[in-house]
């Protein structure tokens, strides 16, 4: 064995929250997902268990950005660790993290697609594939010591598909340890009056994608937070199973493995094929007071403006109204105006604030009144001070759509003829003055300028 076979024996996974691990392997540090705070996504989320990490502690040769998600891409976290190494490299598959890692300091950013392999100094990384609709990417990590697969939010359409992208990264080797999502959320069912309910099938497809990795080792992964208050009524309708619930099932379904469940900063220390756990080396400080994430979706939960910033409600409606007639409505004419298929559509919108509940109409022209039309094909339904931070470019459509507070219903239906369907349109018809994409990347970019002025 030489030199460098017998220095570099062993990789270490050190597990930092939700999905935020440390790993040392091959004499170089990868940080993937840094999240440093306790929050994520403008206050909306905890993390749990609620804790702090000292970015300093954290100083890597690598930090590893899988997707735009806010609970993997914080602006804040990642200023925090370019004022503490501006030279560490920044792999991400996502322009918007690239830009935003620009602009908190880092010199050296490299945008790097799903299934591109990357040989460092006796590391390999290679980046993995996801059926998701944003892009996105898990990383396995090979040398000597270890092959770790951390799938992150990895979606997959079939389980043999993960067997075919694990054996083209890894070819014939087993894997050592696998980070798995096993955590089947109904984030925006009660959002969008959908199916509230458990998911079996989506359940058993993500344990069974897990399985087929064919790891000696699971970790349930990405699982660590929880809706904050004043928004923690939302965490009775979105997670039906719990980590330790997915750990106990995922031994089950893969009996001839383990499955470990480190506590945050907990090093699991791979060597010889054995896995091993230990205390990590990170400076962190658990806060206590973990949100509670009982899963019961069965009683109303009521859409009340918060109204953190604590402005009065005719500043924000104000501004909405302004925006609804100088932005929405000539976006509604332009996307909607030629679509005969939408008939005589009605899309309603109620602006719920502290001072009560507004509502304003509109047709497929862009022509707007006052008030709920009874016979809407569509309706919103919005707390203010919300809707007035994403359009002012502070927060993105996600913030309030998981915080239950940016809801939907479409009860439409197109016929043409003696043909009909459902009515295709966007559910939150919001979006077509301001889309999804765009708003996360006006938050991202405020967030981030924020974070570099203090």
């Amino acid at each position: 064995m030489d030199k460098g076979a017998f220095c570099f024996a062993s990789v270490r996974l050190v597990h930092l929250g939700h999905a935020t691990w440390l790993v040392d392997a091959a004499g170089l540090r990868l940080l993937c997902d840094p999240l440093l705070g306790q929050a994520h996504s403008g206050g909306t989320f905890a993390t749990v268990p609620r804790r702090t990490i000292e970015a300093s502690s954290t100083r890597a040769d690598f930090i590893i950005v899988s997707h735009a998600h806010p609970d993997h891409f914080d602006p804040e976290s990642l200023a925090a660790l370019a004022r503490v190494d501006a030279d560490t490299v920044v792999i991400t598959p996502e322009p918007l993290v690239a830009e935003v890692a620009r602009i908190v300091g880092f010199r050296t950013v490299r945008e790097v697609a799903p299934g591109t392999r990357v040989d460092l100094d006796g590391l390999s990384l290679v980046t993995t594939p996801s059926r998701a609709p944003d892009v996105e990417l898990g990383v396995v990590f090979l040398d000597r010591a270890a092959a770790v697969w951390n799938m992150i939010d990895t979606v997959f359409d079939t389980p043999n598909e993960v067997r075919q992208i694990r054996e083209a990264a890894v070819g014939d080797r087993r894997l050592d340890v696998a980070l798995v999502p096993v955590q089947p959320m109904r984030e925006i069912a009660l959002a969008t009056a959908g199916h509230v309910g458990f998911d079996a099938r989506q359940y058993l497809h993500m344990l069974a994608c897990a399985k087929e990795a064919d790891s000696a080792c699971y970790v349930p992964s990405a699982a660590g937070d929880a809706h904050a208050p004043p928004f923690d009524a939302m965490n009775a309708w979105v997670y039906p199973v719990s980590r330790e619930r997915a750990a106990a099932d995922l031994a089950r379904f893969a009996p001839s493995a383990r499955v470990l469940m480190p506590d945050v900063g907990d090093a699991m220390v791979v060597e010889g094929g054995a896995v091993a756990v230990e205390r990590g080396d990170v400076d962190f400080e658990l806060l206590g007071g973990d949100p509670s994430r009982s899963f019961r979706p069965l009683e109303p939960a009521p859409l009340v403006d918060p109204n953190l910033l604590g402005l009065p409600a005719s500043t924000y409606k104000e501004r909405i109204v302004a925006w609804l007639r100088s932005d929405l409505a000539p976006a509604l004419a332009s996307t909607l105006g030629r679509r005969d298929d939408l008939g005589d559509l009605r899309l309603s919108l109620e602006i719920v604030s502290t001072d009560g509940r507004e509502g304003f109409s509109f047709d497929r022209f862009g022509r707007i009144r006052d008030g709920i039309d009874p016979e809407y094909e569509v309706l919103v339904v919005a707390a203010a001070s919300m809707l007035w931070e994403v359009i002012e470019g502070r927060r993105g459509w996600g913030e309030p759509l998981l915080a239950g507070l940016l809801r939907s219903s479409v009860r439409g239906i197109s016929i043409v003829g003696d043909f009909g369907r459902p009515l295709s349109i966007a559910p939150i018809f919001l979006y077509y003055a301001l889309s999804y994409g765009e708003s996360v990347r006006r938050a991202a970019i405020h967030r981030a300028r924020e974070a570099v002025s203090q």
